[in-house]
């Protein structure tokens, strides 16, 4: 009986030496299996992006700007000198040929005086009288002739007459008082004739719009203080036309 025991407890325990390697051989199945999952995780990972390639920065010093190039004013041209006058050629020298000497005449052989034989000398010969020119008083010297007298300028003496004429009217203008409290001005031109200072035909030409200005120019005409008529412009029937002005400032 014991020794059927022993013999069953030995083949029991073989079993168990079997588990062991059972064991080790699953927990090696295990490991395999977890490494292959684990590769097999890694080999379904993405593949991580590969790394950026470094960007080479070269810092270059910047090249100076050139220079700008100003142009020189060019100097205006000299004017073209002017041409020297020829000169004169010179005058060639006369050569006069050198005269030759001419020999000196032989002296004459001196005659010996001849004495005059004792005769008067003959009388002198009398001058020729000459008659007296007759004395011709001076001719009169003549008369300066008398300057011509130049007749006057009819037309400037009418424009100074006319001058004063205006003169004289504007003078003797007498402001209207309606007009000046209204403050109210213009111009009128009036014609008139004139004779020898007297004044006739008084007419409005062309009016200021108001009828007090117009009387008053008219009035102005006919009272003004005239000058003496010129003595060129005498006996002569002249017709003016004069502007009769209506400002306040000239009569304040």
């Amino acid at each position: 009986m014991s020794a059927a025991v022993a013999s069953d407890a030995q083949e029991w325990r073989e079993p168990r030496g079997g588990g062991r390697w059972t064991a080790s051989l699953g927990l090696a199945l295990l490991l395999e299996a977890a490494l292959l999952g684990v590769m097999a995780w890694l080999i379904s990972r993405p593949a991580p992006p590969p790394p950026p390639v470094p960007i080479e920065i070269t810092l270059t010093q910047p090249k100076p700007l050139p220079k700008p190039v100003v142009a020189k004013p060019t100097p205006p041209k000299p004017p073209p000198p002017k041409p020297l006058p020829k000169p004169l050629p010179k005058p060639k020298p006369v050569v006069h040929p050198h005269p030759r000497p001419h020999p000196l005449p032989r002296p004459k052989p001196i005659a010996p005086p001849v004495q005059p034989h004792l005769q008067p000398p003959p009388p002198a010969p009398r001058a020729a009288i000459k008659p007296a020119m007759p004395v011709v008083p001076p001719a009169p010297a003549p008369k300066p002739k008398p300057l011509p007298v130049h007749a006057p300028d009819l037309a400037a003496v009418r424009l100074n007459f006319e001058g004063a004429l205006r003169e004289a009217v504007q003078a003797a203008v007498r402001y209207p008082e309606a007009a000046r409290l209204m403050h109210v001005g213009g111009r009128v031109l009036v014609s008139f004739r004139m004779l020898d200072g007297k004044v006739s035909d008084i007419a409005v030409v062309k009016s200021s719009g108001i009828g007090s200005l117009d009387r008053a120019a008219r009035a102005a005409v006919a009272d003004a203080p005239y000058p003496p008529t010129p003595a060129p412009l005498a006996g002569q029937a002249m017709h003016f036309r004069i502007w009769v002005r209506f400002h306040l400032d000239d009569n304040s």
